[in-house]
């Protein structure tokens, strides 16, 4: 699984200095969704056959490489969603698609005020649901919708145990839970390294894609990433 080596070192340092941390326009018509779920597919059995292949003379090695995808790496994080879904895209819609790849979620809070334990959010209701360390907002407004509940944003970490729940959402240039600044700079020369006096350290790939670090040192690890335009705290 990627990132799984170089989680399993950087995580070490994460779970000691962890501390419990779009585009403009409305839109009235839905973001895309898959026509089907993005899961693994079943392996189908090749039929039996009644006739024994001939001894072969000569002795070959065949080694078989695995090329599938876990459910949660199709997660990818993105600054305009979560996988191969968009924001803006019907809140039940969008937890059916997620409660497809990685099962019922941990935890649902309804639809409650729009000031709460995820912060002060816009409109008049929000909703989180939140599978292990991967939390998904939804509300009834946003920079990408309004008037109807709708996926607007999400957030993965910080780390609530010795490994991220679900490992495996990393973004297109993957950087995930335990990349170091060193490598998010290598990947996204243009990323924003910044240590802020409110914000604390953290760094922006774009806008709607920033995360929290352990340090702003090339060696600091990413604590938590967030895609879109999340609750004021």
């Amino acid at each position: 699984m990627r990132q799984s080596m170089r989680l399993g070192l950087a995580l070490g340092v994460l779970t000691t200095l962890v501390a419990c941390g779009g585009r403009g326009g409305s839109s009235d018509t839905l973001a895309p969704l898959p026509t089907t779920a993005t899961t693994t597919p079943e392996t189908t059995l090749a039929p039996m056959t009644t006739s024994v292949a001939p001894e072969s003379t000569t002795t070959s090695s065949t080694s078989s490489t695995s090329t599938t995808v876990s459910p949660a790496e199709q997660l990818v994080l993105r600054e305009d969603g979560l996988g191969d879904v968009l924001f803006g895209v019907d809140a039940d819609q969008m937890i059916t698609y997620v409660t497809q790849l990685l099962g019922k979620p941990d935890s649902d809070s309804g639809y409650i005020g729009p000031v709460s334990e995820f912060g002060s959010c816009s409109g008049t209701q929000v909703r989180g649901v939140r599978w292990g360390d991967l939390l998904l907002m939804f509300g009834d407004e946003s920079e990408v919708a309004q008037g109807r509940v709708h996926f607007y944003s999400w957030t993965y970490g910080p780390v609530q145990g010795i490994a991220p729940v679900p490992m495996g959402p990393v973004t297109d240039g993957d950087i995930t839970l335990g990349s170091t600044v060193e490598e998010i700079l290598k990947v996204y020369p243009t990323a924003e390294i910044f240590n802020d006096d409110i914000l604390g350290m953290g760094f922006e790939i774009d806008r709607t894609l920033t995360g929290t670090l352990s340090n702003d040192s090339p060696s600091g690890v990413v604590i938590s990433m967030t895609g879109g335009v999340a609750c004021a705290t």
